[in-house]
């Protein structure tokens, strides 16, 4: 079990203690509880979207840096063609760009930033929090993006017989992404109207359950796709 996952599993105790506080204050379907306990709801659906896009962030940096070895071990001429091209032209776009997000800077400013990542390069050596950005939409697109981007096209595809055998059952071919949709989808809900009269105690369950084994199973298949990289791609 990598970092990222344990952390991941420790962040995600928020929005289960707020079910808790839920069953066990407002066990009584009185009308009076009912905006306690939707509030618990909405902090909760905010609270586990929140943890898994943590979460994916800090998989992507903790795994490719694992990539990363004085001296450098990998040819990076040998990585999957959609990793290379994200190394050298994302690791090169940032700092032209500039930052993201906060204020605009100038370009004599960013040379630094820019000569730094050209060094990075040309030792070999490659920049994890390239791959950390999510644009704040940790959803099925932005899952299957990033891992395309790291030579794992299909994830959910890849992930599937291992996710039914732990959900239980079998699922649709499209259950995993569609099922990730909803659950982001339910947060911006909440973010952007605060409303929470759709989510179900019910709902929450499955999906703190449903991001507990997603979680886990990105954890293992990209654990698994480095240690691979690490001799396919060995000098």
């Amino acid at each position: 079990m990598g970092i990222a996952l344990d952390k991941f599993k420790e962040s995600i105790k928020l929005a289960i203690s707020l079910r808790k506080i839920e069953t066990e204050k407002y066990a009584r379907n009185r009308q009076a509880d009912r905006p306690f306990k939707m509030g618990l709801r909405g902090g909760a659906a905010v609270l586990m979207v929140a943890s898994f896009e943590f979460y994916i962030r800090s998989l992507f940096e903790e795994n490719i840096a694992r990539l990363n070895t004085s001296p450098p071990t990998i040819d990076l001429q040998k990585l999957p063609d959609n990793l290379k091209v994200k190394i050298v032209f994302d690791g090169l776009n940032a700092p032209m760009k500039g930052p993201k997000y906060g204020p605009t800077t100038q370009k004599v400013d960013r040379i630094d930033s820019v000569l730094t990542a050209c060094r990075h390069l040309i030792g070999e050596h490659i920049n994890p929090a390239t791959f950390s950005d999510t644009n704040s939409n940790p959803n099925g697109d932005t899952v299957k993006t990033k891992f395309k981007e790291v030579g794992l096209p299909d994830i959910f595809n890849t992930i599937k017989t291992d996710f039914e055998t732990k959900w239980g059952k079998a699922v649709a071919s499209t259950f995993i992404e569609d099922k990730l949709n909803e659950i982001v989808n339910v947060r911006h809900v909440v973010a952007h109207t605060a409303d929470t009269l759709n989510i179900t105690k019910a709902s929450q369950k499955e999906a703190i359950k449903f991001l507990q084994i997603l979680a886990e199973l990105l954890d293992k298949e990209f654990d698994k796709h480095i240690k691979n990289l690490l001799v396919t791609a060995k000098k």
